[in-house]
């Protein structure tokens, strides 16, 4: 039976190299966590949310809860999308985009549940923050019922432990200009775990149980990224 359940997330922005691969793979290592099922599709050409997806599969880090596609055109996806949706095939979709500046950006944004933009705490990666506010703003006057659009969030990304003035002065200007989410993504090297190896909590069970001591220490670092990419998670979907 269909999934009226079934909630479609883009991670979206103006430009590559925002962080939105990373963004989008914390999530769905937060959604299979919590025992969702999800469909990762890749619409970027690299296909670098694919090649995560074999390398976590390869490794031995991924899951039978996480499965993936890909598409390159708005038929495609649309297409894709009504499959997942008729199949009762996941419970999140999570669309990693090849940036707002496509064609079909507008279509992939009408598809959506949610829209999620990181933005980096850089004046050229909160310049294109606001370009992409202002493509979704502008996307409202280009759709016959706004009213319908996704709900757009911001996630801050990769975030020192210790902000440094000028980091504190661009945080303040994103929480006035953008729909922030309160929990803001840390800069983390499980994320670089996450990156190379695959799921974060599979790859903190592996660390867990690995008989070498010496693994122990690496646990918590992943956990903690882990409850972080959660906590967003719960924002997006309850927001």
């Amino acid at each position: 039976m269909p999934n009226d359940s079934l909630r479609v997330i883009a991670a979206m922005a103006r430009k590559g190299g925002s962080g939105k691969t990373t963004l989008s793979r914390a999530l769905i290592s937060a959604a299979i966590a919590a025992g969702r099922r999800v469909t990762l599709m890749d619409t970027d050409g690299t296909d670098a949310l694919g090649a995560w997806y074999e390398r976590a599969e390869g490794a031995g880090y991924g899951s039978p809860l996480l499965t993936r596609t890909r598409a390159l055109s708005i038929v495609a996806i649309e297409q894709e999308i009504d499959r997942v949706y008729a199949e009762d095939l996941a419970d999140l979709i999570f669309i990693d985009t090849a940036g707002v500046g496509a064609d079909w950006s507008d279509s992939v944004a009408v598809l959506a549940d949610h829209i999620v933009t990181p933005v980096m705490l850089s004046t050229t990666d909160f310049k294109v923050g606001i370009q992409t506010a202002d493509w979704f703003a502008h996307l409202r006057t280009r759709v016959d019922d706004p009213s319908a659009l996704p709900r757009h969030h911001v996630v801050l990304n990769m975030v020192p432990a210790k902000p440094t003035k000028a980091d504190a002065e661009i945080i303040e200007q994103a929480v006035n200009c953008f729909p922030v989410i309160e929990t803001v993504m840390m800069y983390r090297n499980a994320f670089k775990e996450m990156d190379r190896l695959g799921l974060l909590h599979a790859i903190a069970l592996a660390r867990k149980n690995d008989p070498n001591p010496l693994m122990k220490p690496h646990v918590r670092p992943l956990v903690e990224a882990l409850e972080e990419a959660t906590d967003i998670l719960n924002a997006i979907i309850s927001g």
